[in-house]
């Protein structure tokens, strides 16, 4: 190793880059096997996007807000040894839209009960596509995680699934359903048109109208730090604020990694929780010119542009909340699009509007007299990157984003009168914002591409193993599906990461 280490330096027997819930849960498995793990985190707090920011006495979520799949993550986090698992509260979900003001975190029973009363004339195709939503859903329950990612397999729940994976969405409801807002609310559970596939759609409703979506005491900053403490307790060590400047490798082998504060750490094993395409792009030196351009062509999500606001309580009405969350358009039309928005109220009335009563569940994360609200559209990053120059914002970046806050508080008024008027405290996050401080690619929100057809394959693809011998992917980022939703998927990633490295058969 003469020329990448020229002195005994420190060493290691595992690097984790990132301290997200996928690098923890690598690094606790790994750690109780008695490896010699170090973890590396560029920010000086714990959990990546599963963090939180406070206010004036107001607390946010930097990420996700609440997380599916308690089954899973309460088993793995005492199968880690956890005690004392938090407690879960229920998130509950409501679609308003014209005459429709649906609560949809409902048994799918129930819910298709509900829209059959308030849509006879469209009984039959409600039922047909719940018929159909939970025949895959059934298909679901009964496969294991390494079953999806088994590029064969003759089981009859696999041929459900190999028979409904490509199919999207759009093709199911417009085949059973006339009206438009039925079509959006079924096909992507707002009112956006559908974009999955059937597949992703009923694994969706699942966890909707089944497995629940969660909100957990304390916030969801207490999965990495319990995950941490496990780490620790196993003699692991965490290193907040150190950033990783590259991944070192010789002979197409990753034998360490060199710190952006100077110094070199061996190791032949590490484990990069960072976002995929800075791994690949960045952090790797030699990269074919040809496997990056496969990384960049791969699809993400969307980005956001997120108001943080803080309202005194008795100068809002809160009663169209029917739920914790309400999704919501408020005019019929196509979205004005993010290159031809003025900072004008009119100009969201056609967005989708997530609407998050954030404080609902924890009056803790609000002063006395006040409450937490979010409000949230979809945003494209390539419409804020020109105000980009080496992170370095340019022109009118900030003015701009606060007026648009202003006109889509103003639209939001028109569900929350007052809310203008209300507000105590406000933070704006666009789309550079989650980029920056996520740390993701093109500040996307949710990882790879929810589209249908965006991956070919029927079964989850894993990403773990990359080209580079002793180089692993963890989170979001390393299976091409989230079968269990961010957080449990990101928990999963560093078992599943563990278990190679540990030579245990995953499938």
């Amino acid at each position: 190793m003469v020329g990448i280490f020229d002195d005994s330096g420190e060493s290691a027997d595992v690097i984790v880059i990132g301290a997200g819930i996928g690098g923890l849960s690598a690094a606790a498995y790994l750690a109780r096997a008695g490896r010699n793990v170090i973890v590396f985190e560029q920010d000086h707090h714990l959990g990546g996007t599963a963090h939180v920011f406070r206010r004036k006495g107001f607390t946010f979520p930097a990420g996700p807000m609440s997380f599916t799949s308690p089954g899973y993550i309460s088993a793995a986090l005492i199968d880690l040894g956890v005690k004392g698992i938090p407690g879960f509260i229920r998130d509950h979900f409501q679609v308003r839209r014209g005459i429709l003001d649906q609560v949809i975190s409902l048994p799918l029973s129930l819910l298709a009960q509900e829209l059959s009363n308030n849509f006879p004339w469209e009984k039959r195709g409600i039922l047909a596509v719940i018929s159909v939503l939970e025949e895959v859903i059934a298909a679901l329950d009964r496969m294991r995680p390494e079953e999806f990612m088994a590029e064969e397999s003759s089981s009859p729940a696999r041929q459900v699934i190999e028979r409904w994976g490509n199919i999207p969405a759009r093709d199911l409801v417009d085949r059973h359903l006339k009206d438009p807002f039925l079509r959006d609310l079924l096909g992507s559970q707002g009112t956006s048109e559908p974009e999955m596939s059937v597949v992703l759609l009923a694994r969706m409703w699942n966890f909707m109208s089944g497995e629940g979506i969660w909100y957990t005491e304390g916030g969801i900053n207490k999965f990495p730090e319990l995950l941490a403490e496990r780490v620790c307790a196993f003699g692991g060590e965490i290193r907040l604020g150190e950033r990783v400047e590259r991944i070192l490798v010789q002979e197409g082998r990753a034998v360490g990694v060199e710190r952006c504060a100077g110094g070199r750490i061996r190791a032949p094993l590490i484990i990069s929780d960072a976002d995929y395409q800075e791994t690949i792009l960045r952090l790797l030196p030699g990269v074919p010119a040809h496997e990056k351009k496969n990384v960049l062509l791969m699809p993400l999500t969307s980005s956001a542009f997120s108001v943080f606001i803080g309202v005194k309580k008795g100068s809002v009405d809160l009663s169209a909340f029917r739920g914790d969350h309400l999704l919501v358009k408020l005019e019929e039309g196509e979205p004005v699009p993010w290159k031809d928005k003025k900072p004008r109220p009119e100009d969201f009335m056609q967005d989708e509007i997530w609407l998050s009563w954030w404080s609902r569940h924890d009056p803790l994360l609000a002063p006395p007299g006040c409450e937490a609200l979010i409000i949230k559209v979809d945003a494209p990053f390539d419409v804020f990157a020109p105000f980009d120059a080496g992170g370095r914002r340019k022109g009118r970046y900030y003015s701009m984003k606060e007026e648009m806050a202003d006109a889509l508080v103003e639209a939001s008024s028109k569900v929350l009168p007052g809310l203008s008027r209300a507000v105590v405290v406000r933070e704006v996050a666009t789309p550079l914002t989650y980029k920056d401080q996520g740390h993701r690619s093109n500040g996307s929100v949710a990882g790879w591409s929810w589209r249908s057809g965006d991956h070919p394959e029927s079964w989850t693809r894993s990403l773990t193993v990359t080209s580079v011998e002793g180089l692993l992917m963890v989170g979001l980022q390393s299976f091409t599906r989230l079968f269990y939703g961010g957080m449990g998927t990101a928990m999963y990633s560093g078992k599943y990461a563990a278990d190679v490295a540990l030579g245990i058969p995953c499938l």
